[in-house]
């Protein structure tokens, strides 16, 4: 059995015929999976949202079953020795782990904090060339609540990197990064695999992370298979024309905890319209969305909506309350085979009877979705769509939306995705806190 002692190092990590069935499954979402996580090796892992990648994660950190019920076989070594029985609590000193939800493992009021902590439990060297280069630094007085989705989850990495040359397991890391957040990203992976530091990386936007990625592992049926780097989807811009304004903002101002972050801010989005809205990390994006969809006021300005427009925020589980799937999409006003074709749309329908809390980050996306779908609302802003879904989802996403604007719906859509460009009428970037257009 392991001890939780530092080491100098622990470098083979390996699973043998992990199995992993969860309460209620007819069958094991892993099945007689094997996994050999080399020294100095960089492994990706894609596959269909609901595949089972974050549980896998789950098993080799000890959370699954320890803290989400489940049955559990086969063998999981680090080094040799066996990994049964060492909690998740002992393996944090061994193994290093970024979640798929950064605000679910920072848990102390500061950056400086959490850097402490990680310090404490890894050491310092890997964790101040990984707060270097993600620009952690210069975020350690602010509080953990104060920082955007992007930068907790610069802060989330910062940690778990922190254990190499130990193995590090990273969950979806790109998916609140913007570009300079994953360049930083590529390097610190690369330079701790010269150092002989290992990494299990789930990622269904693997091209974002280039070269680092040594071999991509596919998930499906239970089972990894060795695949190619995944490759962006590639999408048609709408051939429609926008009608009129449907949501307007005139000199908006907006700030957060005090601090401005956009000003003397014009935009129109209008009927039928698809408009993509990018920019750095901590520029004010999600800020601004609550803004535009009334559910925090600007600091001057004026706003201008016809009708109730919704938003869907990047943290999926805040936006849903129901005890079931088909509970979460179903109303008084629709009837049940307008549920039906409603969860059938959204690839959802073999889960109707699951609670919203068991899904994996792209099935709870798409239930969002699916539910603010379902109201029809005048225009959509959605933050960080793209995140858990992968390729194929993407591209249906893109597809109902391209649809419903078709119809008149507009969309806002927030992303640092920089494939979505190609989908959309506009793009829009916060640039020292005004938007700019960019080229088409």
């Amino acid at each position: 059995m392991l001890h939780s002692n530092r080491r100098p190092a622990a470098h083979l990590l390996e699973a043998e015929g992990l199995s992993v069935r969860l309460p209620g499954d007819a069958r094991p979402i892993l099945e007689g999976l094997d996994l050999r996580l080399e020294p100095a090796a960089v492994a990706g892992v894609c596959g269909r949202s609901g595949a089972g990648k974050t549980t896998l994660l789950g098993a080799l950190c000890g959370l699954v079953p320890w803290l989400r019920p489940a049955e559990l076989r086969g063998e999981l070594r680090l080094d040799g020795e066996s990994l049964s029985g060492v909690d998740p609590g002992q393996r944090a000193h061994l193994i290093g782990t970024c979640l798929d939800r950064p605000d679910a493992q920072l848990f102390l009021p500061t950056v400086a904090h959490e850097l402490a902590a990680a310090r404490r439990l890894h050491g310092g060297d890997a964790l101040q060339r990984a707060a270097e280069a993600l620009g952690v630094e210069r975020l350690t007085a602010r509080r953990i609540t104060e920082l955007s989705s992007g930068q907790r989850q610069r802060v989330a990495l910062v940690a778990a990197l922190a254990a190499s040359p130990r193995p590090v397991l990273l969950d979806e890391p790109t998916a609140h990064l913007d570009a300079d957040g994953v360049s930083a990203l590529f390097e610190l992976l690369a330079e701790a695999a010269r150092r002989g530091a290992s990494f299990l990386i789930n990622e269904q936007a693997g091209w974002r992370l280039g070269p680092a990625a040594g071999r991509w592992l596919r998930l499906g049926d239970g089972r990894l298979s060795s695949c190619e780097t995944p490759r962006p989807p590639v999408f048609a811009r709408p051939g429609w024309r926008p009608g009129g304004p449907v949501l307007s903002a005139s000199g908006l101002a907006v700030e957060r905890n005090g601090v401005s972050l956009l000003s003397d801010l014009e935009l129109e989005l209008r009927t039928g319209e698809v408009v993509l809205l990018s920019g750095p990390n901590g520029a004010g994006k999600s800020t601004l969305a609550r803004v535009l969809a009334g559910f925090q006021r600007p600091v001057a300005g004026a706003l201008r909506r016809e009708g109730r427009g919704a938003l869907m925020l990047p943290s999926a589980e805040l936006q849903l309350f129901a005890g079931t799937v088909a509970a979460e999409v179903a109303s008084p006003a629709s009837p049940p085979a307008e549920t039906a074709r409603v969860l059938r749309r959204h690839r959802l329908e073999h889960l109707a009877a699951r609670a919203p809390w068991t899904l994996s980050r792209g099935e709870r996306q798409r239930l969002v979705h699916a539910a603010l779908d379902l109201r029809r609302p005048p225009f959509m802003i959605v933050d960080e769509p793209a995140q858990g879904l992968d390729p194929e989802d993407l591209e249906a996403f893109v597809e109902l939306v391209h649809r419903r604007a078709a119809k008149g719906r507009a969309y806002l859509v927030i992303s640092h995705r920089p494939e979505l460009a190609g989908a959309v009428h506009r793009h829009l970037r916060i640039v020292d806190r005004r938007l700019e257009e960019v080229p088409a």
